[in-house]
């Protein structure tokens, strides 16, 4: 779970005062998230949360980590060891940065197949590696660069359907300076997505900076190769996002610099359906099966993910038209469910429709 500032209605959030007590080893959080400019943390605070294993991570307005405070990580100096020796292993890094590109390449294609119940999207076929190239790294990395390029695409799609701007992600100045809304999204997500991955990674005991997909020299440089498992989640987090904003209300502000800058609303949409998306227990689970195979406990290298469940919509003039004309009553649901579809509705011109109410109108 996550412990987020909310303002009450017509107040904005930094003004507002919401106190939460716990008793000691009974808090329902396991992450902290501070995404805003103004208040403060005490030591004492800091220090009693520490102690309850709770991380507490600060984000600018872009979404970047500018700080993680972690609990202390176990002593594992054996592991350190094996995984320093299996990076300098050239066989064994290259085997591991093929599981890890080809889970991620074989994710992205079930998402958008999943995907395609609700939008235009087709799925591209992942191409096999090269059998005379498994032993090529720069060719690895191309393979999922070019693999990604197609994967934005049809994002894209998604995107214009719901009639928001997306300009891809094929620079890095795309990534890293967000040209527009659904870029910023994705900035935030993955950077809540990093938390996680990097809490994981203390949690076993595993050093960051040395990765096995990604170039040396970064402090963070194997969690951003796990990173890459989970990245269909992430991304899911923002369609829904997207799927509850209206395109016309003002979701963002664009800086002096023209960058892309959250609104209150959008954020905390997206914080929640991340939540929903991802599961720190899975992460963790995974970087310990991965440590595992870097101790030579297991022989294989297999990630057990699960997967990324788009639920379906359905939509079409007729309901709408039902929606907006008949009461409760007469469509034989709960009031309180018809007056939500009437709000979307108004506020982003489509409806979903779920298990029971969609039954109603097949």
């Amino acid at each position: 779970m996550w412990l987020l500032p909310s303002g009450q209605r017509g107040r904005p959030a930094f003004l507002s005062k919401e106190v939460e007590r716990f008793r000691p080893r009974d808090i329902p959080y396991d992450s902290i998230v501070i995404q805003r400019g103004q208040g403060y943390v005490t030591l004492a605070a800091i220090n009693w949360l520490v102690l309850h294993n709770v991380s507490v991570t600060i984000l600018n307005w872009r979404g970047n980590v500018l700080a993680q405070i972690l609990p202390e990580e176990p002593i594992s100096n054996e592991l350190k060891i094996t995984q320093y020796r299996a990076t300098l292993d050239e066989g064994k890094r290259l085997l591991i940065a093929r599981s890890v590109i080809e889970t991620k390449e074989s994710r992205q294609q079930e998402f958008l197949s999943s995907l395609g119940k609700n939008y235009p999207v087709k799925a591209p076929t992942v191409l096999p590696f090269a059998s005379s190239r498994l032993d090529d790294m720069d060719y690895l990395r191309n393979h999922e660069a070019r693999y990604a390029v197609e994967y934005f695409k049809q994002i894209q799609k998604v995107s214009f359907k719901l009639g928001f701007e997306f300009r891809g992600r094929t620079t890095t100045e795309h990534n890293q300076k967000a040209p527009d809304f659904v870029n910023a999204l994705m900035n935030y997500s993955y950077a809540l997505l990093q938390t996680y991955v990097r809490r994981a990674i203390n949690a076993i005991g595993l050093d960051s900076s040395i990765p096995f997909v990604h170039e040396i020299g970064n402090s963070r440089a194997l969690v951003h190769d796990l990173m890459e498992l989970w990245r269909t989640n992430s991304d899911y987090a923002v369609i829904q996002t997207l799927e509850q904003l209206g395109f016309r209300d003002r979701n963002h502000f664009l800086t002096d610099t023209y960058e892309a800058m959250l609104s209150q609303k959008a954020i905390s949409l997206l914080f929640q359906n991340f939540k929903l998306n991802m599961k720190l227990e899975e992460i963790i689970l995974n970087t310990r099966r991965f440590a595992s195979f870097l101790l030579g406990r297991s022989q294989t290298l297999g990630f057990n993910l699960k997967p990324v469940v788009v639920k379906e919509t359905f939509e079409k003039d007729a309901v709408r038209e039902m929606i907006l004309t008949k009461s409760h009553r007469e469509l034989g649901m709960n009031k309180s469910t018809l007056w939500y579809q009437r709000r979307r509705l108004k506020e982003t011109g489509s409806i979903r429709l779920y298990a029971k109410t969609r039954q109603r109108f097949a």
